[in-house]
């Protein structure tokens, strides 16, 4: 397998612009769609008497330098109890950017603190098929996994 740095220079500098562009397209579908269908599930959490929280995180070098790096993300946790435990030990929907793959990848999880569950992939999509309809369709399997 060829590593980037060893890939003829104008290939390299070809891919960079589309690698960018996917990132700004996802961006703004996290904003205009992705965070919206998370807000309404939210409101239906919050109206069972659980809070909520929606995070983004924006492609970034990763914190030690030398791994891979941090991908454009936006994620719905739920709280069912106290919020003294870290966000990733609470049920929660993430959807990601993979630019380099020109995906969005789906993560879900229903563990909490005190019981089982399941965290792992949950399929992925192009960024074209990304609607709040299949955003909601997949939240909802974890909420229904988690208030069973």
């Amino acid at each position: 397998m060829k590593l980037q740095s060893d890939w003829p220079p104008k290939l390299s500098r070809r891919l960079k612009p589309r690698k960018r562009f996917f990132s700004r397209e996802f961006i703004e579908a996290r904003d205009t769609i992705v965070r919206p269908a998370m807000e309404e599930i939210g409101s239906y959490v919050k109206g069972k008497g659980y809070s909520y929280e929606i995070s983004t995180e924006d492609d970034k070098p990763s914190p030690d330098g030398r791994s891979r790096s941090v991908p454009a993300s936006i994620r719905l946790t739920i709280f069912l109890g106290e919020r003294r435990y870290p966000v990733h030990e609470n049920p929660g929907f993430s959807v990601i950017c993979e630019k380099e793959q020109q995906k969005v990848r789906f993560h879900e999880c229903t563990m909490s603190p005190g019981r089982g569950g399941h965290a792992g992939p949950a399929d992925q999509a192009t960024l074209s098929q990304i609607t709040k309809d299949l955003i909601q369709e997949k939240i909802l399997k974890v909420v229904a996994d988690v208030f069973r």
